[in-house]
């Protein structure tokens, strides 16, 4: 039976792109790490790296025992964070920005409910969200986006709609008009959001779906993080396509004005998301049962209220 610690060993070797530095990095000697990667390959009965003088790279084969590698040591993180949870009474939410004015909501009830828990939120872009759930530093997540992939790991449920709607300083041209078209917004820089945020992939979508391309558009910005994009926005440096949920307080206060775009097919799912090891506990399912159960109240009554304004 292969040892964990030669996957990390592997893991970092693949991460540094050699063995000598992976050597350094783990403070082993390089005959270890050979020995390691040697016994590796000799458990899956295949040449996992291409070794040279400029360093290694995963082969074929390397490349499928490396994300089996990943999946194995995620999987035991994981199961040692519930078993962790499981005496400890701590959660952790990690919320893309759609659930910016919801988990707040959330947390107080959930300590309402359950007083003895010690109830962690994180902000984070939705992709990033998922990478920590994935990585046992989450217990649930709410994002406005799924990977069109890599899903097996993961249970999750709708709670709520969201839309893309264009935001633009409240003084702006297009503020005032009528309707707003792709054409309008063309004539105008974007600020966009990096690809860790759920918010750009879903906007590809929506523009792929609307028969428009991003590139179709001048890209005057890219922020890493939404306040920047509200920021940038609201201090006219240019305008944005972005989540109605996530900026409808700063339209409340007059930093923003959301505009919807004619012809645009901008609706997106709200999900909660968590790992499937996780719903193996019945104590996790009963958290998971009640953040669920108050989300999908709490993000009906605020969607409405955004629309009835909008």
């Amino acid at each position: 039976m292969v040892r964990i610690d030669f996957m990390k060993t592997f893991l970092t070797v693949v991460d540094k792109g050699s063995l000598k530095k992976a050597a350094k990095e783990l403070g082993m000697s390089i005959s270890s790490v050979s020995f390691q990667i040697n016994s590796l390959e000799e458990f899956y009965g295949a040449k996992l790296l291409k070794r040279g003088v400029n360093g290694v790279t995963l082969t074929e084969e390397g490349k499928i025992a490396l994300k089996n590698m990943e999946n194995v040591l995620d999987s035991i993180e994981e199961t040692k964070k519930l078993i962790s949870n499981l005496r400890g009474e701590k959660i952790t939410i990690a919320s893309g920005m759609v659930g910016i004015y919801v988990v707040p909501q959330i947390q107080t009830l959930f300590k309402a409910k359950y007083p003895n828990i010690d109830i962690k939120v994180v902000l984070r872009g939705a992709h990033d969200c998922l990478k920590k759930l994935g990585g046992s530093e989450a217990d649930f997540a709410i994002v406005g986006d799924l990977p069109e992939s890599d899903l097996e790991r993961f249970y999750y449920t709708e709670i709520g709609k969201d839309c893309l709607v264009l935001i633009v300083p409240p003084d702006h041209p297009l503020s005032k008009k009528p309707r707003v078209t792709f054409e309008d917004i063309m004539e105008y820089p974007l600020v966009m959001l990096t690809e860790d945020y759920g918010i750009t992939s879903s906007l590809k979508k929506a523009l792929e779906i609307s028969g428009v391309s991003l590139n179709d558009f001048e890209i005057g910005y890219t922020v890493s993080d939404f306040f920047s994009q509200l920021h940038g926005v609201s201090n006219g440096i240019g305008v944005a396509i972005t989540s109605l949920i996530a900026s409808w307080r700063a339209c409340e206060v007059g930093l923003v004005r959301a505009r919807r775009i004619e012809g645009f097919k901008s609706d997106r799912s709200v999900y909660f998301v968590t790992t499937k090891t996780l719903m193996e506990s019945e104590k996790m399912r009963e958290y998971a049962k009640f953040i669920v159960e108050n989300s999908r109240k709490i993000f009906s009554e605020f969607l409405a209220e955004c629309e009835l304004s909008l």
